[in-house]
């Protein structure tokens, strides 16, 4: 009897139900966490891929818009004329000599704005946003340039005193006569074109304007001088 019980355990071969039960186990703990590992490193990685494209957009809106702001009233020799600037809740409209050919008229005529040069499709230029995209209107010409803009807002630098300097930033519907304005302050609000980024969903309230998601957004801010009208 101690004979065959010995050659029946030197031929045993397999596993038994319990073991394959233990190693099932273990191996399915070691799968989770290394799926956890991998969900966290992909979470990690869209986060930091939307601060990155939002900070770039930010930069973006913010040059483009710069470079069009600090052109206003512009007009090569000429003496502008007024009404070159204007901003409601919803769009900010400059006018300038953005790339014309100089106009035929003697320097130090005033602008005339019925002449072709003034209403120019590169002359006069707006910014709005429509579906969370930037927008660069150039007489009727759209051209959407950068996404992920939520809203915008701005404040104009009025100067009271006449010295070329602004004595109080004021919202549009605050501003009386925006021939005094020397200066404009930009906000963007730029959000995250993914959503899911952040663990729980929190309101995120910008100029009267409320988001509840759980999207990533941040607040981007720029002040220009207007050097045209600076003496």
């Amino acid at each position: 009897m101690k004979v065959l019980a010995k050659r029946y355990s030197a031929d045993q071969k397999g596993l038994t139900l319990v073991e394959i039960l233990i190693a099932l186990l273990i191996s399915a703990f070691l799968l989770a966490g290394m799926i956890a590992v991998f969900l966290n490193i992909k979470q990690t990685y869209r986060v930091q891929d939307n601060l990155a494209r939002m900070q770039e957009s930010g930069s973006l809106a913010l040059e483009l818009m710069g470079r069009d702001i600090r052109m206003l009233g512009y007009w090569g020799c000429l003496k502008a004329n007024t009404g070159d600037l204007y901003g409601d809740a919803t769009q900010l409209i400059l006018k300038a000599a953005y790339a014309v050919d100089p106009p035929i008229y003697s320097c130090g005529d005033t602008v005339n704005k019925s002449a072709s040069y003034y209403v120019d499709k590169t002359s006069s230029v707006s910014y709005s946003i429509v579906n969370n995209v930037l927008r660069r209107n150039t007489n009727n010409l759209n051209n959407d340039i950068v996404e992920g803009i939520e809203a915008m807002t701005f404040l104009y630098g009025v100067d009271t005193d006449v010295n070329s300097s602004p004595n109080v930033y004021l919202p549009y519907n605050a501003v009386v006569d925006f021939e005094k304005v020397v200066s404009i302050q930009v906000q963007l609000l730029v959000s995250s074109l993914d959503d899911n980024l952040v663990f729980k969903a929190a309101a995120f309230t910008f100029n009267g304007l409320t988001k509840t998601d759980r999207r990533i957004r941040r607040v981007h801010t720029a002040t220009y001088m207007l050097r045209n009208r600076h003496t």
